[in-house]
């Protein structure tokens, strides 16, 4: 693998788009949507959240299986748990309270919701999943200590530990996609 992170694996990123949405599609399902009859609402809904974390599970026990892991030297590293309050009151909270009784209002939101996942995509936010916070999971950015003269990459770790890695550690990542990594220690939990 090369020495920076890219944004590499994009089928992997783009199912954790989706699978960090996968709150608001239950709270989608739950209150339904009257242009489109509930079979086929709640069937996509439900779709929606099952299906994009089974393959991040299976893309999880593959990376586990092929070996796929990182070793991360700390240079510095930060919690984004404030990334959560963002993501849970700019992001859920207007889509779930926006008008779903009308097909144009639903063609909007419909709009609205792409916008959101592209710049989950390009921003580099598909690490934001209920799943991961489920399993105890926290997310810390770290910059990677680099060899002289390069330029540094920063990369997403989950982890169990309560407080992000000291400076200086080194951290065996399992590669869920070229810039999220699971703690090796914690990812067979």
């Amino acid at each position: 693998m090369p020495s920076g992170a890219n944004r590499g694996l994009p089928i992997a990123r783009l199912l954790m788009v989706i699978s960090s949405l996968a709150p608001l599609f239950v709270l989608w399902a739950i209150r339904g949507a009257s242009p489109i009859p509930d079979r086929y609402w709640i069937g996509t809904c439900l779709t929606l959240v099952i299906l994009p974390n089974l393959v991040l599970v299976w893309r999880w026990q593959i990376a586990k299986c092929r070996n796929d892991h990182r070793t991360i030297v700390i240079a510095s590293a930060r919690d984004q748990s404030e990334h959560l309050l963002l993501y849970l009151f700019a992001m859920l909270l207007p889509l779930y309270t926006a008008n779903l009784a009308e097909e144009r209002e639903l063609l909007s939101v419909a709009a609205a919701f792409l916008f959101i996942v592209f710049l989950f995509w390009h921003m580099n936010l598909h690490y934001m999943n209920i799943v991961f916070a489920i399993l105890g999971y926290r997310v810390y950015t770290i910059e990677m200590a680099s060899p002289q003269g390069s330029s540094r990459s920063s990369v997403v770790l989950l982890s169990k530990r309560d407080a992000p890695p000291p400076i200086g550690a080194s951290i065996d990542g399992l590669r869920l996609s070229d810039t999220v990594f699971v703690e090796r220690d914690n990812a067979n939990a």
